[in-house]
């Protein structure tokens, strides 16, 4: 399915936007005593708008990491615990040894 860049970089933007926008309408329906809408409004736009910063999150986090030419650097820039970089003082016991043969 094609998108249009500008749309499909703007998405996170957008899903925020829709968030709000159902949050006041469901607001605006509760000052008028129709609590459905309220409840409706309001989950529905927390939903949008965590979704929203969620897929912000993401692609922030993928325009960062740069093209791996080793298995290495892969590691190096996926591995949330890399204990390569940790000083030794912080190191667990195992992780200096090799594994037994």
């Amino acid at each position: 399915m094609y998108v249009p860049k500008t749309i499909y970089e703007n998405a996170p933007y957008y899903w925020i936007l829709l968030g709000v926008a159902l949050i006041l309408m469901g607001v605006f329906y509760a000052t008028n005593g129709i609590q459905e809408y309220f409840l409706a409004g309001v989950g529905g736009g927390a939903f949008a708008v965590v979704w929203g910063l969620f897929v912000f999150k993401r692609r922030l986090a993928q325009k960062k990491r740069k093209v791996c030419s080793t298995y290495d650097e892969y590691l190096d820039q996926t591995m949330e615990l890399n204990l390569r970089n940790l000083p030794p003082s912080a190191r667990p016991p195992h992780a200096d040894s090799q594994a037994p043969e």
